[in-house]
C-alpha cells in the first residue's frame, strides 16, 4: 500500500504542501491553528516524511550522531535510549557508533563518519575519550553543537553532561558512617575513567568528615566493573583488614562480586558487613538483601545531552556552552545494618582469619 504523500497531507488540511513542509520543518511562519490542523492531518494520514526530500529543500539532515562506549553496557544503553526519545521529540533521527572494549580506534572512525554524514550535532559518551586533542573532534565541536557525556576532557565549544559521582560517593560513604560504620572500605573501579576517580575522592571527603582514616588498606581497585573484579577485591580486603565491617563498592556488579565473598566466609550481610553499590542495576531490588545503592540517572543525562544540542540550534544559546551534573540518588533498601555498640565490639574483635562457612 502505498503511503501518503505531502499533498495528501496539504489537501486534508487544506493548505499549500508549501505550508505543509514549513510546518514539518519547523518555521516559525505559521499560525497555531494551521500548525496543529497540518499536525493532525499528518497523524491521521500516518505521513512519514523523506529524510532526503527534507535534506535537499532545506540544507539539513535533521539527523544527530552519538559516539558511546559498547551499548552493550547497561547505563550506556540507557544514556542512547534517553538521547534517541528527546531526538525524536524535536524532529532529528539519531546515527549511534559504539565502540566495543579492544576497539578504541573506532572511535575517531565513528567521528569521521558521523560527520561525512552531515550530522547536526555530535553527542559522544566516552568515558576514556582518546580524541580530546583530535584535531577531528576540535574541529568539529567548533562547527556544530557538541556534547560530552561522563568525560572530563575539555574541548573548547563543547558542552558537557555528566552525573554528579564525587557527590554520590560522598552521600554512600556517609551514609555507613551515619549508621555506625568506623571501618569503612571501597571497591573502586578502573582509575582511568574519570566516574572511578570522583567516586574515590566522594568516598574519602566523608571519612575526612566523618574524622575517621581513609586508610590505603581499605581502598581496593579493580581493573574493571564486574563481578569477578569484586569478589578479588573482597578477598583481598578481608585479608589485609578482617575488623572491617562496611563496604562501598562503585557498582552493583562489584557490591555482588564482594557479598559472595562474604558469604562464603560465613558472614552475613548486612548482619555481619554493609555493602552498598552504585548504578541501581535491575536485579538490585531483587537480590537478597536487596542492594542499597546509588542510581545513576543515565537515560536522563542521554535526553539533556540532545536537549542541549537542540537548544544550541537555537539563537538563545548559540555560541554559549555549558557543564551540568545530575544528581546521582542513594537508595536504601536492606544491605544496610545500624552497627550499635554491641555489634561494634563484635566487628572489631571477631577471629582473623575470617572462617569459612561449612559446606
Amino acid at each position: 500500500m502505498k503511503g501518503a504523500t505531502i499533498r495528501d497531507v496539504a489537501r486534508q488540511a487544506r493548505v499549500s504542501h508549501q505550508t505543509v513542509s514549513r510546518v514539518i520543518n519547523g518555521r516559525e511562519s505559521v499560525t497555531a491553528e494551521t500548525r496543529e490542523r497540518v499536525l493532525r492531518a499528518i497523524r491521521e494520514l500516518e505521513y512519514v516524511p523523506s529524510a532526503v526530500a527534507r535534506s535537499l529543500s532545506s540544507n539539513r539532515t535533521h539527523t544527530l550522531g552519538m559516539v558511546t562506549t559498547d551499548v552493550s553496557d547497561h547505563f550506556f544503553a540507557e544514556a542512547v535510549a534517553g538521547a534517541e526519545a528527546e531526538a525524536r521529540k524535536r524532529g532529528y533521527f539519531l546515527i549511534i557508533g559504539s565502540i566495543e572494549e579492544g576497539s578504541e580506534d573506532d572511535e575517531r572512525t565513528y567521528l569521521r563518519l558521523m560527520l561525512e554524514r552531515r550530522v547536526e550535532g555530535l553527542i559522544v559518551a566516552v568515558p576514556r575519550l582518546r580524541l580530546a586533542d583530535d584535531d577531528l573532534l576540535v574541529d568539529a565541536a567548533a562547527r556544530i553543537p557538541t556534547v560530552l557525556v561522563a568525560s572530563d576532557v575539555e574541548v573548547r565549544g563543547a558542552d558537557h553532561v555528566d552525573i554528579d559521582n564525587r557527590r554520590g560517593g560522598l552521600d554512600a560513604t556517609a551514609y555507613l558512617v551515619a549508621q555506625g560504620h568506623r571501618i569503612v572500605a571501597t571497591i573502586t573501579g578502573p582509575l582511568d575513567w574519570p566516574s572511578a576517580r570522583a567516586r574515590l575522592d566522594g568516598y574519602r571527603d566523608a571519612l575526612r568528615e566523618a574524622g575517621l582514616s581513609a586508610d590505603r588498606s581499605l581502598v581496593e581497585v579493580c581493573v574493571d566493573w564486574g563481578l569477578e573484579g569484586g569478589r578479588r577485591a573482597a578477598e583481598r580486603l578481608l585479608g589485609s583488614t578482617p575488623s572491617l565491617t562496611a563496604i562501598f563498592a562503585q557498582s552493583d556488579l562489584l557490591a555482588l562480586g564482594a557479598i559472595a565473598v562474604l558469604r562464603a566466609h560465613g558472614l552475613r550481610v548486612p548482619e555481619d558487613v554493609s555493602v552498598i553499590g552504585f548504578d541501581d542495576i535491575p536485579v538490585a531490588s531483587i537480590f537478597d538483601p536487596p542492594l542499597t545503592t546509588v542510581r545513576q540517572p543515565m537515560r536522563e543525562v542521554g535526553e539533556l545531552a540532545a536537549r542541549l544540542i537542540g537548544d544550541r540550534t537555537s539563537s538563545s544559546r548559540r555560541g554559549k556552552t555549558t557543564r551540568q551534573m545530575l544528581r546521582a540518588p542513594l537508595v536504601i533498601r536492606g544491605s544496610v545494618a545500624r552497627l550499635d555498640g554491641a555489634s561494634r565490639a563484635a566487628g572489631i574483635h571477631r577471629d582473623s582469619p575470617r572462617r569459612k562457612s561449612k559446606p
